[in-house]
């Protein structure tokens, strides 16, 4: 939870600035690197609560 704190609190701070909240954490954590990128479809183009909820989905944040 450690690392998704830290994404959250650059994210809140404006450090992403001109991107959207699913592009942002999909390159924070680097999930390009990831060789299955099913659960992953339609996170990059994803913003607001919509990101919220595929990350959510995808993700068991601890």
């Amino acid at each position: 939870m450690a690392a998704y704190d830290e994404f959250l609190a650059q994210w809140n701070q404006g450090v992403f600035k001109q991107q959207r909240l699913g592009q942002a954490f999909y390159n924070f954590f680097d999930l390009h690197k990831l060789a299955d990128q099913t659960l992953l479809r339609g996170l990059y183009e994803a913003d607001g609560k919509k990101a919220t909820a595929m990350i959510s989905k995808s993700f068991e944040i601890m």
